[in-house]
């Protein structure tokens, strides 16, 4: 089985899953995340400071599958008193020509009612040469979003990848821009027989 892993080792980058087995896995997994997340901001873990935490990042993992389809996501909490960012992996076998599938992956060529879609050249390591994409956009209520995207061609492993978030606040991007960009060159696909 072929996955997007990654060495990063901030304490800001949660793996999750799409789907959960139960409600208990869910709310273990938040707690074990929440403890780290503090204990990475010098925190001493107090009962409620863990709770809340626990719950909010419980909730915000419930429903992943039904927001967007993707093969793996994987949660951005870069402060433990702001809302995370959710981050998505898709995975589809290489078809046709690598720069038109690029360019699809990061949305290049969409309309743009704010301002035109920038792309630039985002080389890695391990997954090779690829694209990043910044997309401004506007909900039907006028809420400013962004939309970052990377798409890249993994030759020896025979896949496109596509690493993308949505943010509600411009201005929070900008902040983090360089947080997620470390994160996106960390990445690299497993090629692993047994998880």
């Amino acid at each position: 089985m072929k996955f997007v892993d990654t060495d990063s080792e901030t304490l800001q980058w949660f793996p999750t899953h799409m789907h959960w087995n139960s409600e208990g896995e869910r709310e273990e997994w938040a707690e074990l995340c929440a403890l780290a997340i503090l204990h990475a901001h010098g925190e001493e873990p107090k009962r409620r400071r863990i709770k809340s935490l626990r719950k909010l990042l419980s909730a915000f993992v419930a429903d992943f599958a039904k927001l967007t389809p993707a093969d793996q996501a994987f949660l951005f909490v870069p402060d433990p008193d702001e809302l995370p960012v959710p981050a998505f992996l898709l995975l589809a076998e290489s078809q046709g020509d690598r720069d038109t599938t690029l360019r699809q992956i990061v949305q290049a060529d969409i309309e743009s009612a704010v301002r035109p879609v920038e792309v630039n050249p985002f080389p890695t390591e391990r997954l090779g040469e690829g694209l990043r994409s910044t997309r401004y956009w506007a909900t039907p209520d006028d809420q400013l979003m962004v939309t970052v995207r990377y798409g890249w061609r993994v030759e020896q492993a025979g896949l496109d990848l596509c690493f993308y978030m949505v943010w509600n606040d411009p201005g929070r991007m900008a902040a983090y821009a360089d947080a997620v960009d470390e994160f996106a060159h960390s990445l690299w696909i497993n090629e692993a027989q047994n998880l």
